[in-house]
Order: structure tokens, then C-alpha cells, then sequence
């Protein structure tokens, strides 16, 4: 994987091809946005992956497949693996150590989208990290219907893997930008570790201030 990510870094794709590591590529992808959606704990930086599979779409490294099949099937899934895990830990301790490990306000946010918007809160939570974890969570706490959770998940996920890698391929087509595609990659995958390990600490710091404060009490 560490020659896939230098192959990708210095957008050497022949090398990508030779050591066939295409397939081992799309599937990380494909990984990390099935975590990303299912657990609230791992915050691992899907929207910026997105936009970097929609710029290997636009230079031939992947399939179209990717983007508009694989990504929101796994995003979906996970959807769902949170719901069940809503549905199965309600009022259980476990939702308590969840709110003192997320990002201040986010599990209010979800709960107003929910109160106000419903299922379509399903859709519009999906394109704001953590909240896309936590509605669905929300939803299989209050027993909403899973069929209709599924039908919105999937739906949600396809839009915004589609909006994002359409997003960023676009911007790779742009001749003007033509001779700064290594700078958009660099700049993609540079994004991606930085929100990893500012969200790592963001919970980390968190979860310190949290266990700080119940010592105290």
C-alpha cells in the first residue's frame, strides 16, 4: 500500500498499473468510506477521498464505477451498520461515551435535523462529517423504519460521492489547470492526513476534558 500511495503522490499510474496495485486501491477506498459512515469514533477523511477518487476517475486511474457504484454502496452500507448500532445501544452506557467522544455539537446538530427535517435529514447530514454517522445512529434510536432509512441512505450516499467526485474531476479537465494536476493530487491526499490528525486530536482532547471532568465529580 506504501508504493500504491508514493505511486499516487508522484502520479506515476504506470507504476500503480505494474505492481497491479489498481484493485488494492479502490478497495482501500472502498474500506475507508464503509468505516467512515459507520462509526462515529474513526474519523477518517471521506469527504476528501471522494474528491480524490473523482481526480483518478478524470486521469484514467479508476473506473467510472468507482465513483458512482462501489463508493455509495459502501457509504450506504455503512449508514445502515449505524443505524443498527443506534437501534442496538439505546439507552445503553455506550451512547453516553459516544457524546463525550465527538466533536462539540454534533450530536445536538443531528438532533435537530432530525426534529425538523426527518428523513431528509438523512440526506442532508450526509455531506457533514460525524452528523452523517450520528443521524442515522438517531434514527434506529427512535425506530424509524428501516426500509425507508436504507431507500434515504443509499440515495444520500450516491449524491454525494457523485457531487464531490464530479466536483474535483472537473476541475482536473480544466486546461487551465492542466499543468497544476500534480498540485491538486499533492494538495488531495496532503488534505486527507491533515483532517485525519486534527479530527484524531479533536477527540482525543475531548475525551481527555471528559474523563478530566468526571474525575473531578
Amino acid at each position: 500500500m506504501y508504493e500504491a500511495l508514493i505511486a499516487i503522490w508522484h502520479q506515476d499510474y504506470q507504476l500503480l498499473v505494474s505492481h497491479g496495485a489498481i484493485a488494492m486501491v479502490v478497495l482501500c477506498l472502498v474500506l475507508i468510506l464503509f468505516l467512515e459512515s459507520a462509526f462515529v469514533f474513526l474519523p477518517l477523511p471521506g469527504d476528501s477521498l471522494v474528491l480524490l477518487s473523482g481526480g483518478l476517475v478524470a486521469s484514467g486511474v479508476i473506473g467510472h464505477e468507482v465513483t458512482l457504484l462501489y463508493l455509495p454502496l459502501a457509504a450506504g452500507l455503512g449508514s445502515l451498520l449505524a443505524y443498527w448500532q443506534g437501534y442496538a445501544l439505546a439507552h445503553t452506557r455506550f451512547m453516553h461515551h459516544i457524546e463525550r467522544m465527538v466533536p462539540q455539537g454534533s450530536l445536538p446538530r443531528a438532533h435537530d435535523l432530525l426534529e425538523k427535517h426527518g428523513f431528509m435529514a438523512m440526506f442532508s447530514s450526509r455531506f457533514v462529517p460525524f452528523v452523517r454517522v450520528l443521524t442515522p445512529m438517531l434514527m434506529g434510536m427512535t425506530g424509524m423504519k428501516l426500509p425507508k432509512v436504507a431507500l434515504v441512505s443509499f440515495f444520500s450516499a450516491f449524491c454525494w460521492t457523485f457531487a464531490l467526485s464530479l466536483l474535483s474531476s472537473s476541475l482536473m479537465k480544466v486546461p487551465q489547470l492542466e499543468q497544476y494536476h500534480h498540485l491538486l493530487t499533492k494538495a488531495l491526499i496532503m488534505i486527507s492526513a491533515v483532517l485525519f490528525v486534527l479530527a484524531v486530536l479533536a477527540l482525543g482532547i475531548r475525551w481527555f476534558k471528559s474523563h478530566r471532568a468526571n474525575k473531578a465529580e
